[in-house]
């Protein structure tokens, strides 16, 4: 089944899941709680149907999640999303003393396999360079995505030129010196500025796990903004 940007498929949970996996918990049920959240997989128990998580989180801030809440969950691996719809079974302290959630969990889940990785309007500034010694010049994003950004300069790039990139996308994820390659001209702005299409090179896997994650919340806040307008 073809979605948009993704492919998806169904599996079995437990070759899916593993201990570790970045999750996001979007919450549609208590309406008080409606919102999304960071956690992880701390234990899965197969026999039990029942995931482990890391209590969910917002900016630091633990949120406990009552008992029969209803959410998505979205577990983030290379190139994937496992989504699954469940309810809180608890949330407290574990036998050594860390902040959980339990849920329940399906057979089979849905796999959400990028076929490229999906892009969001994003406007942010940033600098790159065209060696490690050279003064830094700015830019503008005008989309972004967890494989790549389409940039806005004021002066003219190559295709196939690699540049390094610095980029903050929030105070804990910041790109610095990101080597990246020009792979595409798009046009020049009303402005007289150019405008290309630049992908990251040799981006750690952790870190493209976290870029995965910012674009999924980013395209979130993005729909949660335009239902309340």
């Amino acid at each position: 089944m073809v979605e948009g940007n993704y492919y998806a498929e169904y599996q079995n949970f437990k070759d899916a899941v593993r201990l570790g996996m970045p999750a996001v918990v979007e919450v549609v049920r208590p309406e008080e709680l409606e919102g999304t959240y960071k956690s992880s997989v701390y234990d899965y128990f197969p026999e039990k149907d029942v995931l482990k998580l890391a209590m969910p989180s917002y900016k630091g801030r633990l949120i406990p999640l009552p008992e029969g809440s209803i959410a998505y969950v979205k577990l983030i691996d290379k190139g994937a999303i496992y989504v699954f719809r469940t309810s809180v079974i608890s949330s407290g302290k574990d036998e050594e003393g860390f902040f959980v959630t339990y849920v329940w969990t399906p057979k089979k889940v849905r796999r959400v396999q990028r076929r490229r990785f999906k892009r969001i309007p994003l406007v942010l500034e940033g600098t790159y360079k065209l060696s490690e010694d050279d003064t830094p010049k700015k830019f503008l994003t005008k989309d972004f995505s967890a494989g790549g950004i389409l940039m806005i300069v004021s002066e003219p790039l190559v295709v196939g030129q690699v540049i390094l990139i610095s980029l903050k996308l929030k105070d804990d994820l910041y790109l610095e010196d990101m080597k990246s390659k020009v792979v595409r001209e798009v046009r020049k702005t009303p402005q007289g500025d150019y405008m290309y299409g630049v992908m990251f090179l040799n981006v750690d896997p952790k870190l493209e796990r976290k870029l995965v994650v910012f674009t999924f919340e980013q395209e979130l806040k993005s729909r949660r903004k335009e239902v309340e307008e």
